[in-house]
């Protein structure tokens, strides 16, 4: 049986104490949510090309003497377009509505919430750790702006037993998966597991570490597929680590989780056997992305291994109008890196990193659950 077969915790669909349960109506709710959001992906929003293809780009045309040439040409052709203006602010109030559906039963679950978080920290039994870090500046880019429409931001750390960051994150994170199609069963952790058991069949990690790990629910699965490795997990934000811990403990796993920035880590050279990350590059800057990986092969061991999960959206492989459609992001969802981490090139970064070329696997692996697929990109130092 295969390591990805044996876990028990890595699906979205995991129960555990520190998830807000939604009674009828707040389910009603967020039902509502979850079916705009599929109407919109499924129906709606793919008119707009042809909105582009029959009427923008040949009035485009006309107008200049060419059809539109660059993201841009695309952008100015389609502003003035009824129908696009009509979908484009119907998906950003979905996204809006989502936040709301789940923000309601977390708001009525939070004192017990905070409760359950505050006995994990001051139990005698606790397994893990968490040591937060108020001097850890937050980036401007991402403290400033309310990433993914994210109410109050990946920062909110209002007072000593906050959590609501990091409830809103994994709640809302499998209600918004669910919209976009995405398996209510799919985890991030399995697949990149199962893609280290397959690539990597020799590794036996003794220290594990991810980076940015918001709300712990890609770390914990770490700490079942190697019970005798030591797992730790790092984020900027320290409500989303206060939950995270507390998750950690409910599940009943041993996680270290540690407020710092994944370009300046406090571990010595050569630490980790593994280091790996879900959804973290399409979040940093450029430079902070040459950062990362330079700081990930600072900190692994020679013969160990650094693997990031991430969107799989790269512009070299999207027309035209798909580049301005991921530039959706960028424009309307609050996602100011999206352009740096679709004209990525992960190899050459990886390399630029210190990695041997011939070292260094790109890869598309299939989800868990639902259509598509997760891209990796990973080294051997």
């Amino acid at each position: 049986m295969s390591i990805v077969d044996r876990l028990k915790i890595a699906d979205r669909k995991c129960p555990h104490p520190m998830l807000a349960q939604a009674n009828h109506d707040e389910l009603a709710h967020e039902q509502y949510a979850l079916s705009l959001k599929l109407a919109l992906g499924r129906t709606f929003a793919p008119g707009n090309r042809k909105v582009f293809e029959e009427k923008a780009a040949p009035a485009f045309a006309k107008q200049h003497g060419h059809p539109p040439a660059t993201v841009h040409d695309v952008r100015d052709a389609m502003k003035d377009q009824p129908y696009h203006q009509l979908v484009s602010a119907l998906q950003v109030a979905a996204q809006r509505i989502m936040w709301d559906a789940v923000g309601i039963s977390i708001e009525r679950e939070l004192p017990r919430l905070e409760e359950t978080a505050g006995q994990s920290r001051q139990s005698n039994r606790k397994r893990g750790s968490l040591m937060l870090n108020p001097d850890v500046a937050m980036p401007a880019y991402i403290g400033h702006i309310d990433i993914h429409l994210h109410p109050n931001g990946y920062e909110e750390n209002a007072h000593d037993d906050d959590v609501l960051a990091g409830a809103l994150y994994e709640s809302g994170g499998n209600l918004y998966s669910r919209g976009v199609a995405i398996g209510k069963h799919d985890s991030k952790a399995a697949c990149m597991i199962g893609f280290l058991e397959e690539t990597y069949p020799d590794l036996k990690p003794k220290r594990i570490i991810d980076l940015g790990c918001s709300a712990g629910s890609a770390t914990v699965p770490f700490a079942e597929a190697w019970p005798a490795a030591e797992v730790t997990g790092i984020d900027i934000g320290g409500g989303m680590l206060r939950y995270a811990h507390a998750r950690a403990e409910a599940l009943g796993f041993p996680v270290h989780f540690e407020q710092m920035n994944t370009t300046q880590t406090r571990f010595p050279d050569n630490h980790f056997d593994l280091v790996v990350s879900h959804n973290l590059f399409h979040e940093l800057t450029a430079a902070d992305n040459e950062g990362a990986l330079k700081e990930c092969f600072r900190i692994v061991k020679p013969g160990g291994v650094v693997a990031h999960l991430d969107l799989p959206f790269k512009n070299a492989e999207k027309d035209l109008f798909e580049q301005y459609q991921g530039d959706f992001q960028t424009l309307n969802n609050a996602e100011p890196c999206w352009r740096v981490y679709t004209n990525m090139d992960h190899a050459a970064a990886l390399a630029r990193a210190g990695f041997a070329r011939d070292r260094i696997t790109t890869t598309y692996r299939a989800r868990k659950d639902g259509p598509g697929a997760w891209l990796i990109f990973a080294a051997q130092k």
